[in-house]
């Protein structure tokens, strides 16, 4: 049951990654300054032409502040047609929300920039029952960039685009598009969203045309910046940011993501298929179905003193680009809860994104075990019962399931058991001779038929077991915000007792759930004793059993309810089969007897046996040449 190994204390949070490029028109400036003026009125560079219309009627007007107006507003076209080239006309507007409202989002679209700015999941709550938003323009940034103008970078964040609606609410399988336009001369850049009304996933088109002339034609690329900081939405902030990482897919290969303990950053080379922003219970991803995400920088960093947010993630990648009268880019934006079956159905992997294994490699195979935990307790979750109930039936479900190596192993402690008089003769006679001792059981299991490793061999097939439920649990997004006798969310930890002062090794809180699987933990201790002969034989282990539970009972005490309910009923389902199986299945008698049989008619030795005595003979062998000396 010892995770320890697996327990990672804080997550780390991902630093804004800025890639600015500028070019200085000083020199230009500087050459048309030098240039002889005509009058005062004159314009001091070419980029003022265009404004003589406009200083005509400011020399018409009679109202001053109407006339500093009409200057300022000449200026300022004449440094946009500078800045923004042939965008110049849509470097100016005013910003408005446009909002799409499905089954189970509520997306707020900004025109300045034309991407998304805000999107709240209407099905679920935050864990104080406020609105639970995603993400919004205080937090994440997404936009692109190009090289247009007088060799300028124009930033779609600065563009004013126009929408083909005023918004709309859909619901069921009703679809519906909306588009946002930036024109530029002849053409333009439309960012197109299209909904569904019962799905996370929004397709989302980049369309250009005509823009052959307006962009750069040396440039291959066009960059994308997506920065988030992702906001707290969870009770617990360090077991949120525990499992709160950025994930990625490069194209048909496997799922990887960022340090979820630290600082990193990743160069990316080669095409990605999707970034996705990952939180314990929910994601924001960009899926590129032709894995048009090419080369970039991904970045995670850490920054806990920030109370109200997990992590920061900044994501720089480019996409391809050729000079053409018509490119249009296919993408899929996905914003919705880390459901195993929902995120599967997508494709591409995406289910990976739950950490269902430790990374290790391994131990990577744990993940597979988690899935077949999450196929049983979605078995049971279709009868539509209390989760708590759900995981009472699923722990029965698998004691049954590994009911025969539960068995064996109470066989094997008992037929241990019985030899401990002939091996307490063992020691009697062969004193403080370790080596002869240990030969001398092995023969003595070989005689009897008794495994020495019949009780350990199924526990430990049990660990992956316990394994995987330390990582399905705190991934259940059907676990959240659930409640079960006093725990008011499985999701998180029980308390029942909280302080104003973390206390050392406590912290700021009791969990009862905790208490209780800590308290059956030592009492299944107490019921082992008589079975397990390792006290008897090693003194310096006996109180490691009561000792164990109590230490860990301080590291579970943050852990979510459901982990730890689950251990509890481990514990109390555990020793009534324990109690079961040596009143009703074991028989001493019966077991004395066989072994009896054995010792008369000895099996072969097998392989394992030969190579265990011979490397005993081998440690004898080394002892005795070194007391010789």
């Amino acid at each position: 049951m010892d995770n320890r190994n697996t327990l990672i204390g804080s997550l780390l949070i991902g630093v804004l990654l800025i890639f600015f490029i500028f070019y200085s028109n000083k020199k230009r400036t500087e050459e048309e300054t030098h240039k002889p003026r005509k009058s005062t009125t004159q314009t001091a560079s070419p980029e003022l032409k265009s404004a003589d219309k406009s200083e005509q009627a400011f020399i018409a007007s009679s109202d001053t502040n109407a006339q500093a107006q009409l200057l300022n507003d000449s200026l300022a076209a004449a440094q946009s047609t500078a800045a923004f080239g042939a965008f110049s006309e849509s470097s100016q507007g005013e910003s408005k929300l446009v909002v799409v409202e499905t089954d189970f989002q509520k997306v707020t679209f900004n025109t300045k920039g034309g991407f998304i700015q805000s999107i709240e999941l209407k099905e679920y709550k935050t864990w104080d029952k406020k609105k639970l938003i995603l993400f919004d323009e205080k937090n994440t940034q997404f936009s692109y960039q190009f090289i247009a103008g007088e060799n300028n970078i124009v930033n779609t964040s600065d563009l004013y685009f126009v929408p083909s609606i005023e918004g709309f609410k859909i619901k069921g399988d009703e679809k519906k598009s909306i588009s946002f336009i930036a024109k530029a001369g002849d053409g333009f850049i439309e960012q197109k969203f299209s909904f569904t009304g019962n799905s996370y996933e929004v397709d989302y088109n980049l369309h250009l045309k005509g823009l052959e002339n307006a962009i750069a034609p040396n440039n291959t690329f066009i960059s994308a910046t997506w920065n988030s900081t992702l906001p707290s939405l969870e009770k617990d902030l360090p077991t949120e940011r525990r499992y709160s990482a950025m994930y990625f897919r490069y194209k048909d290969s496997d799922v990887e993501h960022l340090k979820d303990d630290g600082n990193e950053e990743q160069n990316i080379s080669t095409p990605l298929e999707w970034i996705s922003f990952k939180q314990q219970f929910f994601n924001t991803t960009i899926i590129s179905p032709k894995a048009e995400i090419k080369s970039g920088v991904l970045r995670t960093a850490h920054v806990n003193e920030e109370l109200g947010y997990t992590k920061k993630f900044s994501a720089r990648y480019t996409i391809p680009y050729r000079a053409n009268n018509d490119i249009k880019y296919s993408f899929k934006i996905y914003s919705g809860p880390n459901h195993f079956q929902t995120l599967k159905g997508i494709g591409q992997e995406f289910q990976d994104i739950l950490k269902l294994g430790p990374d290790f490699i391994l131990f990577s195979w744990i993940k597979y075990i988690t899935r077949f935990i999450i196929w049983v307790f979605g078995l049971f979750d279709s009868i539509h019962l209390n989760y708590g109930i759900i995981i009472l039936l699923m722990t029965v479900f698998l004691k049954i399931l590994l009911h025969p190596l539960t068995y064996k192993s109470y066989k094997s402690a008992a037929s241990m058991k019985l030899l401990q008089p002939e091996l307490a003769e063992l020691k009697e006679k062969y004193g403080d001779d370790q080596t002869k001792i240990g030969q001398e059981q092995m023969k003595l299991y070989s005689k009897a038929g008794v495994s020495p490793f019949g009780g350990c061999l199924p526990l430990l097939l049990q660990m992956p077991i316990l394994m995987a439920m330390y990582y399905f649990f705190p991934a259940s997004i059907e676990l959240r915000q659930q409640p079960f006798l006093w725990a008011t969310d499985l999701s998180t930890y029980d308390a029942i007792v909280t302080f104003s002062t973390a206390l050392p090794l406590i912290g700021s809180h009791i969990s009862l759930f905790t208490v209780l699987m800590t308290i059956t933990s030592v009492a299944q201790a107490v019921m082992n004793k008589n079975t397990n002969q390792m006290g008897a034989q090693q003194p310096g282990m006996q109180y490691l059993p009561y000792i164990m539970p109590v230490m860990l009972m301080f590291l579970f005490n943050s852990f979510p309810a459901a982990l730890t309910y689950y251990y509890l009923l481990q514990n109390v389902i555990g020793m009534g089969q324990q109690w079961v199986i040596q009143k009703f299945f074991i028989d001493e008698d019966k077991l004395r007897k066989q072994m009896d049989d054995n010792k008369k008619n000895p099996k072969p030795k097998s392989g394992f046996q030969k190579r265990l005595e011979d490397m005993q003979r081998q440690a004898q062998t080394q002892q005795t040449a070194k007391k010789k000396k």
